[in-house]
């Protein structure tokens, strides 16, 4: 035993473990399809029933904001931790298919419903540009623009009568008047439309076989969209563009099945969701490999806000939290990240108590959670306010069996919340 120890303990002097996503389990069982995360601690999720639920500590915790059982969310954007705006679609009296736009000044403690004209279409993106201009865009020719916070809504000139009537499924803006819409009808094509002008006015870019759902802007000037045949009869294509929409490049990738979002984790790091796995790049949008969900749950949206912090939202009202990979652990080494220190647990191995030691440059918010081997959260060392210096946080694995288990660290900065920090580390119980 002893020698299958030290061997043991030699080969985990250093390592590095590939990303994880963490399931956690909302409040509500129906499928999330749509998220928007302002930053790390300020996370909507919304789709089936109306629901629209939000965050303010990684996922860990959720608050119902709004439920309606005949509705559902089709679209849900911040422009700001207060300032937000969504989609409810759904049927009034079993016969008109109806639209109300819903809106909120306090992140979501209130929103406001107004019904959207005409009916018996179905609006999929809300999108604004400042809190005056906005944008919305659906089926049977739906692209309209509002200058006045949504009172009125006027229709959207595009240069070609041909796409006018394609809907339109997400509009994002990168900046103040660039502008990028994708869309398109299942088996008879897709569309990528493009605005140099604020969005007042709208190009055709480029066309395809199959509709686009999502798009991402991967830096200043470049923009990837997958378009996806929701038959699995074609593979899915990928288009981007390196010049802001003056041209464009696809490639088909050998993977069938429908891209519902995507976004960046770096500016080489692009996650999409394809129903049970993700789809991934890591050399912005040349090649892609897909990795499977927990559990092969469905997922529909993803959102990340910096490299480290990444969300997902899935079937039954289930919440995805991305795991950064681990860095590398070395025993009774100090492990230096940014603004805070980490120590490695000791002791380790360890007989149903440890220690983790921590070097705080500023006060922050800090959260410790114990993973187990099947990227199960068992145990919240600290959930709070820790002060700037030197804090120990003790342990107990009493109730647990043996085995490996995982530490994540977050410290995120009380005076300054873009400044955030992760760090995993790899620990060992022997009872």
């Amino acid at each position: 035993m002893k020698l299958f120890l030290s061997l043991f303990l030699f080969t985990t002097i250093s390592f590095t473990q590939s990303s994880e996503w963490i399931r956690i389990q909302t409040p509500v069982t129906a499928n999330l399809k749509y998220i928007y995360a302002v930053d790390s601690l300020n996370i909507w999720v919304a789709g089936d029933s109306g629901y629209i639920l939000y965050s303010s500590d990684l996922g860990e915790n959720w608050s119902i904001q709004h439920f309606n059982s005949e509705f559902e969310i089709t679209d849900i954007f911040f422009l700001d931790k207060d300032n937000g705006w969504a989609i409810e679609n759904g049927t009034l009296d079993s016969i008109n298919v109806t639209n109300f736009i819903l809106s909120t000044t306090d992140g979501g403690l209130n929103w406001n419903s107004i019904r959207f004209r005409p009916d018996n279409v179905n609006l999929y993106s809300i999108c604004f540009r400042n809190y005056q201009t906005g944008f919305i865009g659906g089926d049977n020719s739906v692209f309209v623009i509002t200058t006045n916070s949504g009172t009125d809504w006027i229709e959207i000139p595009r240069d070609t009568a041909t796409f006018s009537h394609f809907p339109v499924r997400k509009i994002r803006f990168l900046n103040d008047s660039t502008g990028f819409a994708v869309g398109g009808f299942y088996d008879r094509g897709g569309v990528i439309w493009h605005s140099i002008d604020g969005g007042f006015n709208w190009m055709t870019d480029s066309a395809y076989a199959d509709p686009f759902f999502d798009m991402v802007f991967v830096d200043s000037v470049s923009v990837v969209a997958m378009a996806s045949d929701i038959e699995r009869s074609f593979p899915s294509a990928v288009f981007k563009t390196t010049n802001l929409g003056n041209s464009w490049f696809h490639q088909e990738i050998p993977y069938y099945g429908v891209s519902t979002g995507i976004d960046k984790r770096t500016s080489t790091e692009i996650w999409g969701t394809f129903k049970k796995e993700f789809i991934v790049s890591t050399d912005a949008g040349e090649n892609w490999f897909t990795v499977v969900t927990p559990d092969s749950i469905e997922v529909y949206d993803i959102a990340f806000t910096d490299s480290l912090h990444g969300f997902a939202v899935a079937q039954n009202g289930i919440f995805l939290r991305y795991i950064p990979k681990v860095i590398s652990v070395n025993d009774d080494e100090l492990k230096e990240i940014n603004s805070f220190f980490v120590y490695q647990n000791y002791p380790n191995p360890f007989n149903s108590s440890t220690r983790i030691k921590i070097q705080f440059l500023d006060e922050s918010l800090l959260n410790i959670f114990i993973y187990n081997s099947l990227g199960e959260k068992v145990h919240t060392v600290f959930s709070g306010i820790s002060n700037s210096g030197v804090s120990e946080y003790f342990f107990s694995a009493e109730n647990l069996p043996s085995g490996i288990y995982f530490y994540t660290v977050e410290a995120i900065e009380v005076k300054n919340r873009l400044n955030s920090n992760f760090f995993t580390g790899k620990m060992i119980l022997l009872k």
